[in-house]
């Protein structure tokens, strides 16, 4: 392992445009949800969360990150930035134009090619052999080097062969900087590269202590080092997701969301405030539906309204049979007290009582529910609310 990656510290940090759509679809279920759960659907989608890197105090004070600014890849050396930079940025500096010309001239008894990719260079007694080398190198195989590569060129004595490379040379490129009277013109790479890495590379590359780094551009990074590092990261994150969640937690419960704790230490998101009722001031519906809970904490609704619908046995002499109520009326019932948070309804359906479940409650940093269906919830007809 590089030495200099024991001075990064990665965490990870959700991206805002994924926050708001996810707490609109939270708040309309009316469901209680994980917050691991929801940190590790954050994770599981690059585009959902961001790294950030940042060198740990007590560092090397030399020791600093480099960044494209173009598109947030970030490097452990200015070098690798300058090439990457190069590599990936150019053309939005330089604008490439094509013109016809003649065809080169001399006595030409050979053409070399590239044996990776079929691409003529040119003889290489023909004064811009090098540059078309370089050129293609570092347009197609950035990752290996300039002498590995030069292996890889054939020499061929064909004449056909020569006269194709002949004609495409006709095509002759000009790179072309800036607008106006600002602008410089070259018809030789090698001078385009270096005009570029003089007057473009500085406006390229930050240097700092710690950078972000969108999620995708993290799982491609260049640097093969840091690259490796950040999915080690990752996979731990993944297993555990306490720094995503923390984060998560704070940035939900600005968007309205609050979260509570149960008993086992579990955190959960809603758009729902838990609040325990008192049974004995509820309709005998409403009493029944919070009994059963309370009892069987974990069963879902279609148990519940199976066995409260469920015809009871016959009363005794003397007694009057109770009425059962019907599949709508515990349905309507069911769906008050989840609204009003007297019962928890979790993402997998299962039910619980707040005064039972819930050990913390922590309100949202706003006031505003995220849903204008949810600010007034609804009261059963024909009962009066539990």
């Amino acid at each position: 392992m590089d030495g200099r990656l024991r001075d990064i510290e990665v965490s990870f940090l959700p991206e805002r445009h994924g926050l708001a759509p996810l707490a609109h679809r939270l708040a309309r279920s009316g469901r209680a949800y994980s917050l691991f759960e929801v940190a590790a659907l954050f994770l599981s989608k690059p585009e959902y969360h961001a790294i950030k890197l940042e060198i740990r105090s007590g560092a090397d004070a030399a020791a600093e990150f480099f960044q494209c600014s173009e598109c947030k890849a970030v490097f452990l050396d200015k070098d690798a930035v300058a090439s990457h930079a190069f590599l990936k940025h150019f053309d939005r500096f330089c604008r490439k134009e094509e013109t016809e010309g003649e065809a080169p001239k001399g006595n030409f008894v050979c053409v070399s090619r590239c044996g990776l990719s079929g691409i003529l260079l040119g003889p290489p007694n023909y004064h811009s052999y090098n540059d078309r080398v370089m050129e293609v190198h570092r347009a197609r195989y950035p990752g290996m080097s300039l002498e590995t590569y030069r292996q890889r060129v054939e020499t061929l004595h064909d004449a056909a062969l020569i006269e194709k490379w002949k004609e495409e040379m006709k095509r002759q490129t000009t790179y072309r900087f800036g607008e106006g009277e600002q602008a410089v013109a070259f018809t030789r790479f090698a001078d385009a590269e270096a005009w570029f890495r003089d007057h473009c590379l500085e406006g390229l590359v930050k240097t700092g202590k710690h950078f972000v780094v969108p999620g995708a551009v993290a799982q491609s990074l260049d640097d093969s080092g840091l690259r490796r590092f950040v999915q080690e990261a990752w996979q731990q994150e993944s297993r555990f997701p306490l720094r995503l969640s923390i984060a998560l937690r704070l940035a939900f419960r600005h968007l309205g969301m609050h979260t509570f704790k149960t008993g086992g230490g579990q955190t959960f998101l809603t758009a729902v405030v838990p609040n325990a009722i008192d049974p004995a001031h509820t309709v005998p519906v409403v009493r029944d539906i919070l009994g059963f809970i309370s009892a069987k904490p974990g069963c879902v609704r279609q148990e519940l309204i199976a066995q409260l619908g469920a015809a009871p046995a016959a009363p005794a002499e003397g007694e009057v049979a109770l009425p059962v109520p019907t599949e709508a009326e515990l349905t309507a019932q069911m769906r008050w007290l989840v609204e009003k948070g007297h019962v928890i309804e979790f993402s997998d359906g299962r039910l619980a009582v707040p005064s039972v479940a819930v050990s913390r409650v922590q309100m949202a940093h706003s006031h505003v529910q995220p849903h204008r269906e949810q600010k007034e919830a609804r009261k059963p007809g024909g009962s009066r609310p539990g």
